[in-house]
């Protein structure tokens, strides 16, 4: 098993649930990123979105906590 170095930041997982826009509007869909916090995670997503000419809403970002198993709500980045 590979050790981190110190001045590694550490990755999380984060996923980013967002609506394809009016005609489909009742499906809500995620994308999945690894990031070192949740700003960098949004700023990836928003990258993508643009790269690839995407219209969509972005509904909510949440992280993964190993510890629990459960996904906790970092949603503030996105006002």
């Amino acid at each position: 098993m590979k050790k981190q170095n110190d001045n590694e930041e550490k990755l999380f997982e984060y996923r980013i649930k967002y609506n394809a826009g009016a005609g489909h509007s009742e499906l809500d869909n995620y994308h999945y990123y690894n990031a070192t916090d949740a700003e960098h995670a949004l700023s990836f997503h928003n990258a993508m979105v643009e790269k690839h000419h995407l219209s969509m809403q972005t509904l909510s970002v949440e992280k993964y906590n190993p510890y629990s198993q459960r996904w906790e709500d970092e949603s503030k980045v996105l006002k």
